[in-house]
C-alpha cells in the first residue's frame, strides 16, 4: 500500500494542509518524518475516520475542562451538576475519551532555537506537560528537543514574541496547547500539569513510547 503525503491526506479528508499537519503533529493521525517530510499510512485515516463517526455529539471545552477538574481532584469550582456529570463520564477512562478532550485546547505548533527549549519550561505562564513533563513523573520516555505546554490564549502572543517562535510546521519542536483565560485550571505552583492531563496528552501522541509513558501514568492515579 502507497504511501500518503501531507497534500495526498488533505483531500482524503477534505481539509487543508496546515489542518493535516497539525494533526500530525497532535498525534490525531499517525504519520513518520522522513527527513523534513511527512508520510502517512493510508490506514491511519481510516482509523481518524472511525473516530470521527463514533465520536457522537463534540463536546464544549468547558466539559472537557471539567472531567479534567475531577480527574486532577482540582473541582471545587464544579458545581454539584457539573461535578456529577463529570465523573459519570469519567467513569469511561481517560484512555477512551481523547476524541471528546480534544476540544480542551488549540494546538500552535512552532519552530524554536533549540537552546530556547529549556527557558519555556521555565516561564511563569506556560505550564510543561507530555513529553516535557515526563522526567517530572519518573516516565521512561526523554525528548530534549521538543517541548511540549499550555498557555493562555493572553498569554501567547508576548510568548512567541519573546522566544522569536516561528509558526513553520514543517519543522515543529514546540507543541504549545492554548486554553481559553477563563478554563485555565493550572495553579501558579504548578511545576508541570498535573499526571492526568500529561497522560492524556502523552494519548494523544499515539507512538509506541508515549503510549506505554501514559499507560504507566494513568496506573499512578
Amino acid at each position: 500500500m502507497d504511501l500518503l503525503g501531507v497534500a495526498d491526506a488533505a483531500t482524503e479528508l477534505g481539509v487543508s494542509r496546515r489542518r493535516v499537519r497539525q494533526m500530525l503533529a497532535r498525534g490525531t493521525i499517525r504519520g513518520q518524518r522522513v527527513g523534513r517530510t511527512w508520510v502517512i499510512d493510508p490506514s491511519a485515516l481510516e482509523t481518524l475516520r472511525q473516530y470521527r463517526a463514533t465520536a457522537g455529539r463534540p463536546w464544549q471545552p468547558e466539559s472537557a475542562w471539567a472531567l479534567l477538574a475531577v480527574a486532577c481532584g482540582r473541582d471545587t469550582a464544579l458545581s454539584p451538576s457539573q461535578r456529577s456529570r463529570a465523573r459519570r463520564r469519567l467513569d469511561a477512562g481517560l484512555e477512551h475519551l481523547l476524541v471528546q478532550l480534544a476540544v480542551r485546547a488549540t494546538l500552535r505548533s512552532f519552530y524554536a532555537h533549540p537552546s530556547i527549549l529549556p527557558l519555556l519550561g521555565a516561564q511563569s505562564d506556560v505550564v510543561p506537560s507530555g513529553i516535557s513533563a515526563a522526567a517530572h513523573y519518573r516516565l521512561d520516555i526523554v525528548a530534549t528537543d521538543q517541548f511540549e505546554g499550555y498557555v493562555t490564549t493572553a498569554a501567547l502572543p508576548a510568548l512567541v514574541s519573546r522566544f522569536a517562535l516561528d509558526e513553520d510546521p514543517e519543522r515543529p519542536n514546540v507543541a504549545l496547547r492554548v486554553v481559553a483565560d477563563r478554563l485555565w485550571l493550572f495553579e501558579p505552583g504548578d511545576e508541570v500539569a498535573p499526571p492526568a492531563i500529561v497522560a492524556v496528552d502523552l494519548l494523544e501522541a499515539y507512538d509506541d513510547r508515549s503510549q506505554r509513558a501514559a499507560t504507566q501514568l494513568l496506573q499512578q492515579l
